[in-house]
């Protein structure tokens, strides 16, 4: 008896540690919504942030918010704002 309990005990302390996901990838999910109205600045921070958490979490590529997140970070890294003051009587060059 003494056996079966230490051997209860051992198994129990190997166990990984399980960590649920998905709260984590729903707030991630609900921030990439947000991610056009912020600075291209926060998109990267927002990215590495979600690349890190995959990294350690690699189960994290198989949650159903996964696609939709990596899909609002690339739409977001693709909008570019041009703004023009008019009011300047002066030459214009824009070099791309």
């Amino acid at each position: 008896m003494v056996l079966l309990v230490f051997a209860i005990s051992w198994l129990a302390s190997c166990e990984k540690d399980v960590f649920d996901i998905n709260p984590q990838m729903e707030s991630f999910y609900l921030e990439s919504v947000q991610l056009p109205t912020v600075t291209i600045d926060s998109v990267k921070s927002f990215s590495s942030k979600v690349n890190n958490f995959v990294s350690v979490y690699p189960e994290a590529r198989e949650h159903r918010r996964y696609e939709q997140i990596i899909d609002n970070i690339n739409t977001a890294t693709l909008n570019i704002t041009i703004t023009v003051n008019t009011d300047y009587d002066g030459e214009t060059v824009i070099k791309f």
